[in-house]
Formats: structure tokens, C-alpha cells, sequence
């Protein structure tokens, strides 16, 4: 069997973990600051800010730039719908776009609407074209949340993903280039009073040890989840890399026709490698039958799940795109010889 995948657990993760449980405090104890540091290094940010899961980060994110029930905030359709719920959350009501179908990212030239904020997702660890998503930001004057929560590494235009809008957001769940054993997320940003606001919100609104002056939340990162964080880190690039080798393995045995683009200014770390083709149902079945391991991102795009489905949508591209594709195993411990034996069976089914 070849599985879709495979959670990464290292010696060197379990013993940060004993370590931090053994002599740190379990909750902000140095192990989160440090991650921090170093996380805001790695993507060239002034600040990053631990949380306790990628979709605290887009909510505290937008909260943080005053969106509330009055506002319009725009992102894509084709994602994981935290990211709408972020904006629901907040009171304010989601704008959402259809994609190009050549590689599933958002297409905010179709909607006209006029947001507050924008959340552009950089979908399966692919950068978006940032930008016509600036351009949009500039005309009306509406902030930047990065959703960078499959794109840890990525980069546009020479610089790492979350480094570019006003605020990156990022997810730590298992399945994610890098993980902390468990959910977690991360915001960054260069916005000193951004990241003043983040560090309150997600600890209840909290001002001094004993002065809260805002509704806030529990929403911090535990400090044994900090610890593997730092672990994970220290091999991202190296796992991304590997990453970008199975893409490309895929590529020589099935052919461009059936991949999705690359960004030509970006650089995507992969975090699902996907395949598009209208016989997706017949190909999933045939892997399925075979013991490998397969997945679809997404079966039903945001505008068709019953939460937003009175929104009244009709978003034609993201729907056939949404038939078509298939998640192939990307995980960095996956053998060469395994994709040639995917790509064979894809191949008995084209």
C-alpha cells in the first residue's frame, strides 16, 4: 500500500517535547517566544506571533484591522473553509472569488465588490498573483491577510509568503509542511501595533498580568507545540525541496497537460501536488483499488458548502475545477519508486 500520508514524529521532535514539558512552563513558556523569533526570521518579518491554530490567526488577523460586521472582506472559493469562517466570525460578510483554472488560485478580477480586506490564499502551497491582488489593495485601500497556511516557504517575487501583505497567516495542523504535533498557527506581520493587538487578543484581551481591556480569546500556542515547531523549522526547506523533486517526478511521468501551473514569479513548496482531469472520479476509484492512497482538495468549493450557500454564488470555473482535480501523495518520505507506480496506474485509466 501506498499511503496519501504519512505524519513525521523524529527523535529530535520527542525530545524537545520531554525537554519542554520537564523544565518550561506548559503555557508561554520560552520554548513559544523563541519559536517566534525564529519563525520571524525564516520569513523575513519584524514580528511573528504564535497562536493555536491557522484559523485564530486569519480571525485575530482580522479583528486586528478593525473589520467588523460593516465591512466586505474578498478571498477565493477554492480553499478550506476557515478561510470564510475567519470572516465570519468577525461579523463581517465574505466576498468570495472564483479561480484560474489553470492553477486554482483566487481570480479577484471577478468580483467587482469593494472590500475592507482581502484574504488571498496561496493554495497548495502555490503563491498567488500578488500582483493584481496589490492592485485591488491600492485602489481601495483595503489591507492584505495573507493566507499562507498551506505555503510555508513558498515565495513571490524573491520573498517568502507572509512577508508581503500587511499580516501572513499560517497553520502548524499535521498534515501541513511543518507541524507542532498538533494544531497550531502562526501570524506574521512588520506592524508593531498589529502584533500589540495579536498578543492581547489571543490571551483574552489581556493589557497587564491583571488588566484586560479588550474582548479577547484563549488562543495561544502550548509551549511543548512550540517546542516541536522549532524541530519542524529546522528541516522545512530541506522537506520543501523534496517536496518540489516528487512534483517534478510526477510532471516526467504524466506530462504538464495534467498539472497545475506554477506561478512564474513564485515558487510553490507543494503542499498538495495535484493532478486536474475530467476523468478525476475514474482515476480515484482505479488508485483506490490498487492500495494508493488519494485525496480530493476540494469536492465542494466554499460557495457550495450549506453554511454559505444562501449567498446565492455562481462561481462556474471553481465548480468544474472542483470535479476535476485529485491529491496525489506529496509527503516528503515518499519513495521515487512509489510515484512511478502511481503515475503508471494513472497512466492504465488516461
Amino acid at each position: 500500500m501506498i499511503p496519501f500520508f504519512v505524519p513525521e514524529f523524529t527523535k529530535d521532535m520527542e525530545n524537545a517535547a520531554i525537554d519542554a514539558l520537564r523544565n518550561e512552563k506548559f503555557v508561554m513558556g520560552e520554548s513559544v517566544f523563541k519559536f517566534e523569533e525564529e519563525f520571524a526570521r525564516y520569513t523575513g518579518t519584524k514580528f511573528a506571533i504564535s497562536v493555536n491554530s491557522g484559523n485564530a490567526a486569519l480571525q485575530l488577523s482580522l479583528i486586528s484591522l478593525g473589520i467588523t460586521e460593516k465591512s466586505k472582506v474578498i478571498t477565493s472559493t477554492n480553499s478550506f473553509v476557515a478561510s470564510a469562517n475567519c470572516i465570519l466570525m468577525t461579523g463581517a460578510k465574505p466576498v468570495l472569488c472564483d479561480i484560474n483554472y489553470d492553477d486554482g488560485n483566487i481570480d479577484i478580477k471577478t468580483t467587482n465588490e469593494k472590500p475592507e480586506a482581502i484574504i488571498p490564499v496561496h493554495i497548495y502551497g502555490n503563491p498567488c498573483d500578488f500582483d493584481s491582488i496589490k492592485s485591488v489593495s491600492e485602489t481601495h485601500k483595503a489591507p492584505i491577510i495573507e493566507d499562507a497556511c498551506q505555503a510555508h516557504g513558498a515565495t513571490f517575487d524573491h520573498k517568502k509568503v507572509g512577508s508581503i501583505g500587511d499580516v501572513g497567516c499560517f497553520s502548524f495542523y499535521p498534515t501541513k509542511n511543518m507541524t507542532v504535533g498538533g494544531d497550531g498557527g502562526m501570524v506574521t506581520t512588520n506592524n508593531e501595533e498589529i502584533k500589540k493587538q495579536i498578543d492581547s487578543l489571543r490571551d483574552n484581551g489581556r493589557r497587564t498580568r491583571t488588566e484586560h481591556d479588550k474582548l479577547g480569546f484563549t488562543m495561544r500556542l502550548n509551549t511543548v507545540n512550540a517546542a516541536i515547531g522549532r524541530i519542524q523549522l529546522q528541516t522545512l526547506d530541506e522537506k520543501n525541496k523534496r517536496r518540489r523533486e516528487l512534483a517534478s517526478l510526477y510532471k516526467k511521468f504524466l506530462g504538464d497537460d495534467c498539472m497545475l501551473d506554477e506561478n512564474p514569479k513564485g515558487t510553490s513548496v507543494y503542499h498538495q501536488i495535484i493532478i486536474k482531469h475530467q476523468k478525476r472520479d475514474e482515476i480515484f476509484s482505479h488508485l483506490s483499488k490498487n492500495n494508493i492512497g488519494v485525496a480530493i482538495h476540494y469536492p465542494k468549493p466554499i460557495h457550495k458548502q450549506p453554511l454559505y450557500e444562501n449567498l446565492g454564488y455562481n462561481l462556474p470555473i471553481s465548480e468544474k475545477f472542483s470535479n476535476e482535480v485529485l491529491s496525489m501523495p506529496s509527503f516528503p518520505q515518499l519513495k521515487d519508486d512509489d510515484v512511478k507506480v502511481i503515475c503508471e496506474k494513472i497512466n492504465e485509466v488516461l
